[in-house]
């Protein structure tokens, strides 16, 4: 192994490292004196006072869920009835252009967006019509992304486009959704390529040294 191949080796280990570092999901738990503190910035941006909110409210919940945070990544689970027209087809565009960059600020994304077709069991999933699953680093990610001032015109292009939406905060028992592993092993065929691309330059270059 020459001092290229090892170059090109450890510049990929590093831009994995750091991607490790940037994803997260297991960071110190939120203090309550934090929490409450992010909180407030969060009524501050939106203009609403927690005690005016109805129950079942994100606020609520969210206060609810600070005296549990333990600092590690969880899925919001989106149950959503779209509301009709071609105005919330747009609506719901302009809402994922400015929620996106948003969540992968801060190491977010979907895992798994779904479409209903039927029903199997039951009445109430009549009601919806898509499924998201919404993966955040931790709840302190969550709230600073709520009290980003871009998500005032986020909520109303949300508000627009959804009828409906219930939407509940779950860990995995079980999953197959690992981006750290399928990001390691695009890297190591990344790398295992640029290797061998390495290795075919330099072999071009002493033959036609020594021609």
């Amino acid at each position: 192994m020459n001092r290229a191949k090892w170059i090109w080796l450890v510049g990929l280990g590093l831009i994995y490292a750091g991607f490790w570092i940037w994803y997260g999901g297991n960071g110190d738990p939120l203090s309550e004196e934090e929490g409450l503190a992010m909180l407030a910035e969060v009524e501050r941006v939106h203009g609403v006072k927690l005690e005016d909110t109805p129950e079942g409210s994100m606020s609520r919940n969210l206060r609810d869920m600070l005296p549990h945070d333990d600092g590690k990544e969880f899925y919001a689970v989106n149950l959503e009835t779209r509301a009709e027209g071609p105005a919330a087809l747009e609506a719901e565009a302009d809402y994922a252009a400015i929620v996106m960059p948003l969540l992968l600020e801060r190491g977010g994304h979907p895992v798994f967006v779904s479409e209903r077709v039927g029903l199997m069991l039951g009445k109430y999933g009549g009601e919806v019509d898509r499924v998201a699953v919404v993966r955040y680093r931790s709840l302190r990610d969550l709230l600073d992304m709520i009290a980003d001032e871009k998500m005032l015109e986020g909520n109303a292009f949300k508000t627009a486009s959804l009828a409906h939406t219930e939407v509940f905060i779950t860990r995995p028992t079980i999953t197959f959704v690992q981006v750290r592993l399928m990001v390691g092993m695009v890297l190591a065929l990344i790398a295992i390529a640029g290797v061998a691309v390495i290795g075919s330059i330099q072999a071009r270059r002493a033959h036609a040294a020594t021609t």
